[in-house]
């Protein structure tokens, strides 16, 4: 169960980058004042709390990896084969699903940001 829930609440944390990639967009920020032919001080505001969020991921950061890049640290040899073999796994899926929705270029193109959250990790700056 626990593993399950670690899963689940990394994929929605993981999902926020794409949120506020949608948020950061000047078409979306306009909806705040759609009749505004210039933009406000929360609307610069806004924009600017949310870009540290847009920036991507970080080197050496992954939820629920194999690998662990703190020096001496190891994984308890049973628990390694585990996320060896589920990572394996995910890599595989992810790679189809990535051939998946680049074959309608239209529909990558307008959902590309959003539909990319579950592409190989560092795709498009995300990782999840």
């Amino acid at each position: 169960d626990w593993i399950e829930l670690m899963a689940v609440t990394g994929i929605v944390h993981g999902t926020t980058l794409s949120y506020s990639r949608l948020m950061a967009d000047v078409d979306v920020l306009r909806w705040r004042d759609i009749q505004s032919s210039t933009w406000k001080v929360p609307d610069v505001n806004l924009h600017l709390k949310i870009l540290g969020t847009i920036t991507g991921m970080d080197e050496h950061r992954h939820v629920m990896s194999s690998s662990t890049d703190i020096v001496g640290e190891k994984y308890d040899s049973r628990l390694q084969h585990v996320l060896e073999y589920y990572e394996e796994k995910a890599d595989d899926l992810k790679e189809a699903y990535m051939k998946n929705i680049m074959e309608d270029w239209d529909e990558f193109n307008n959902y590309g940001w959003i539909l990319s959250d579950f592409c190989p990790s560092g795709f498009d700056g995300k990782q999840l």
